[in-house]
């Protein structure tokens, strides 16, 4: 099973069903806002009809005593110009501390299957999944440009179920317009020696193992050899080239 559903990307600002998204956009009215600390270090959330915006303190607990973190929305009906701003992260630099997300469809604790149509059967890949994302890195006092190690993400899981959760994870896919160096070159899996080119741009493929909760799944990483902070295709030939390279993973049922 896959998260997603058919969009029209011309209605599309923002993300698509399914989708973990790192966000990172500048903006200065807000409608809502949440915000993390060491005192108040659990997941904060922002619900906007189907969408969910995330903190996501994925490894919050290496992260040192002097971060925070501020989840926003600029509108009660649309995650158009939604963001996060971070400060104070420390601690191990080789591991993730917060990976601040729009989720739709079934990760998502306010999905609705019968508006929101997920998740559905992917089948032979031929479904259209557009997206149109642009973002730009900066907090939303419009100060301060992100650094250290980062990606900005499409992250796509595949279940053998309809259920969210990790027993049932068989295969992720991630879609990664923009990202530090240091991202894009070490630390996490082995890198194809065939990259994958699509509308003339070239994106690494790097491939690894995650386990979490006792569960373990393959990874593929499209990486955008260079980085961009609009990101405007069908996520249904990344899926199909997957599936080339992963047959044994990626599978229509």
């Amino acid at each position: 099973m896959i998260k997603t559903r058919n969009l029209n990307p011309a209605k599309l600002k923002q993300v698509i069903a399914g989708l973990l998204l790192g966000l990172s956009f500048c903006h200065q009215a807000q409608a809502a806002s949440a915000s993390a600390n060491p005192a108040d270090a659990i997941n904060k959330h922002i619900y906007v009809d189907q969408y969910d915006l995330s903190t996501n303190l994925w490894g919050i607990s290496g992260a040192g005593t002097n971060w925070s973190e501020t989840i926003f929305t600029n509108s009660t009906s649309t995650m158009d110009g939604a963001g996060y701003k971070w400060t104070g992260f420390g601690g191990d630099t080789s591991t993730v501390k917060s990976y601040p997300s729009i989720r739709r469809g079934a990760s998502n604790s306010q999905n609705n299957p019968a508006t929101s149509g997920l998740p559905y059967q992917f089948g032979p890949n031929t479904k259209n999944v557009d997206v149109l994302w642009s973002f730009a890195t900066a907090g939303y006092d419009g100060t301060g440009n992100i650094v250290g190690t980062y990606n900005h993400a499409i992250d796509v899981f595949f279940h053998s179920s309809n259920i969210w959760n990790t027993s049932y994870l068989k295969g992720e896919i991630m879609v990664i317009p923009d990202s530090s160096a240091n991202s894009q070159t070490a630390g996490w899996g082995v890198k194809d020696a065939a990259s994958f080119v699509l509308d003339g741009e070239t994106w690494d493929v790097w491939q690894a193992t995650m386990t979490s909760n006792g569960n373990s799944w393959p990874v593929m990483q499209f990486r955008k050899r260079v980085n961009a902070r609009h990101f405007n295709k069908n996520l249904k030939y990344f899926f199909a080239e997957a599936a080339r390279r992963r047959a044994d993973v990626f599978k229509s049922t």
